[in-house]
């Protein structure tokens, strides 16, 4: 695919600035570096019992493929990690699959660091987008992906990767939000998001409780718990009710023509009807 060499410039200046920031140096790993990703990876994700979220030996076959798999260091420590692959011939687009930050990290910009990398990589290699997945229910990567980064969701896929058994999914399902990088949008529209009525809300329990839209509301709201993690550990089967009812509500808004126009830092979705689709009546 052809190479936009002003955008290329630009969006490697960004990712530059964003590392110095950060205070690392991200850039992609070598072969003899893919073990350390691994474990750090499983570190993140609580993997146990010697399993890990992806194997050395794949980071190798993505590298030797020229896919991406990137590493930010702090010194000479491995402090994040970032992979993806080509999506489809023809679509010009990059799959991120995995990244993590060390907990040590996280809240230093890091994040954003490396996915300024990836988006800086995948522009000079012709990429026009990124998609990738996230649990709906977890509140800091949704304002992360929606609002920080600009991404946008299209959709919800519940049990996207069927039962996980790692420390932060298992017996919670694998509902994935579907999201996508216009990588030529940089800096993300922070313009006011609008705010309708509820769909779903806290309860004063803090549990879903799901609100009919009036009928010629244009824009919707759905809440999520402020941490869906520390729920998880505190009231498992309040953890499932949330999961259950978020759910129900995104795949109903979602298939009856509603779109998720972003993610406020409060903890809900905003989401706003498609003209196709107009009021019901």
């Amino acid at each position: 695919m052809p190479v936009d060499r002003a955008l290329d410039d630009a969006a490697r200046e960004v990712a530059a600035s964003y590392a110095r920031r950060s205070g690392v140096d991200v850039r992609r790993l070598q072969s003899a570096e893919t073990q350390e990703a691994c474990d750090l990876l499983a570190q993140i994700w609580a993997s146990g019992r010697g399993r890990v979220p992806i194997e050395a030996s794949l980071l190798v076959a993505l590298l030797h493929s020229d896919n991406y798999v990137a590493g930010a260091f702090d010194g000479t420590r491995l402090v994040g990690v970032c992979v993806g692959f080509f999506t489809s011939p023809g679509q010009a687009g990059l799959h991120s699959h995995i990244a993590g930050v060390r907990r040590t990290h996280v809240g230093r910009g890091v994040g954003v660091a490396l996915k300024l990398h990836q988006r800086a990589w995948a522009i000079g290699n012709g990429i026009t987008t990124i998609s990738w997945t996230y649990d709906p229910l977890v509140a800091r990567n949704a304002y992360f992906n929606l609002h920080r980064l600009g991404a946008r969701a299209i959709d919800y896929v519940p049990d996207f990767y069927g039962d996980m058994s790692d420390g932060l999914n298992d017996g919670h399902g694998s509902d994935r939000m579907v999201t996508r990088w216009d990588l030529a949008v940089w800096p993300p529209d922070h313009s006011a998001m609008p705010v309708g009525p509820p769909a779903l809300e806290l309860g004063r329990a803090r549990e879903p409780v799901r609100i009919t839209v009036p009928a010629d509301a244009q824009t919707c709201r759905v809440a999520v718990p402020d941490d869906i993690g520390a729920l998880r550990l505190r009231d498992v089967d309040l953890a499932v009710e949330w999961r259950r009812t978020t759910r129900d509500v995104l795949t109903d808004l979602i298939g009856s023509g509603w779109s998720i126009s972003g993610f406020a830092r409060a903890g809900f979705y905003s989401l706003e009807r498609t003209p196709a689709h107009g009021t019901t009546r």
